[in-house]
């Protein structure tokens, strides 16, 4: 019941009481599909995983609602099945987006919503400090937003660095990187971020401390390194701004 009412206050706070109303009762029936005002397309979610509490967190708790001045480039890391992406396309239909999301179910899930949106490129990898291959580690305890990988000279999961993704996309700048990439943060952070950093112009972040100790430490280590920059939270959520660019 206090789920339903945090829920509906949510819902109602971002879409008015009408259209509120409806949603929570829509997603109090743990829906395969559900409709969001001013988004165009349906949205697919799987039923009895993690997309639900994620669709929550997104379209009712609001925690990816950012000021931003109308972002150009937009780097997706940890995609899962791209219900950051849809809330961002909503806002800014003209933006390029790149999704990067590892697990083979997530991947498949992701392109499947992402499909009706233009300009919104997916690469099914891992995001790292450099171009490897990757191993899951762990996930069971966290579900389908929750696998952790490991280096691996001898994993399956490939990844992919900033820098090749800049290279590959022709990017001189990135606008928003949003990364939620399960405690992989810790090692994207720990080196060869001096490049790239400072091209990044907003840098929304969940840290996973709970799950791998020193994220946050090592994550904020690099940027006081790094560039002049002012902050604030929002939900799980780190927000970075970087003052060196306009």
């Amino acid at each position: 019941m206090k789920k339903n009412i945090k829920n509906l206050i949510g819902f109602v706070n971002s879409y008015g009481a009408i259209k509120g109303l409806s949603l929570t009762v829509k997603a109090a029936s743990n829906p395969a599909t559900i409709n969001v005002p001013n988004v165009k397309h349906p949205i697919h979610l799987r039923r009895s995983t993690s997309d639900l509490p994620t669709f929550l967190q997104v379209f009712a708790f609001g925690e990816y609602k950012i000021n931003l001045d109308n972002p150009k480039v937009i780097i997706d890391a940890g995609a899962n099945i791209g219900l950051f992406t849809i809330f961002i396309k909503s806002l800014y239909p003209n933006a390029t987006v790149i999704c990067i999301e590892p697990d083979p179910e997530n991947y498949e899930a992701l392109k499947n919503n992402i499909k009706p949106y233009p300009n919104v490129h997916t690469e099914h990898c891992g995001l790292w400090s450099k171009d490897a291959t990757l191993s899951v580690t762990t996930g069971d305890d966290y579900g389908k937003w929750g696998i952790m990988v490991r280096e691996d000279e001898n994993g399956q999961i490939k990844a992919t660095s900033i820098p090749s993704l800049m290279k590959k996309y022709s990017l001189d700048k990135i606008d928003v990187l949003k990364i939620d990439i399960e405690t992989s943060e810790k090692f994207l952070f720990a080196s060869n971020y001096e490049s790239w950093l400072p091209k990044v112009k907003v840098l929304v972040i969940e840290l996973h401390d709970a799950m791998l100790p020193g994220c946050s430490q090592t994550f904020f280590e690099a940027i006081n390194k790094t560039i002049r920059y002012s902050m604030e939270t929002k939900g799980e959520n780190v927000i970075i701004k970087n003052l060196d660019l306009n």
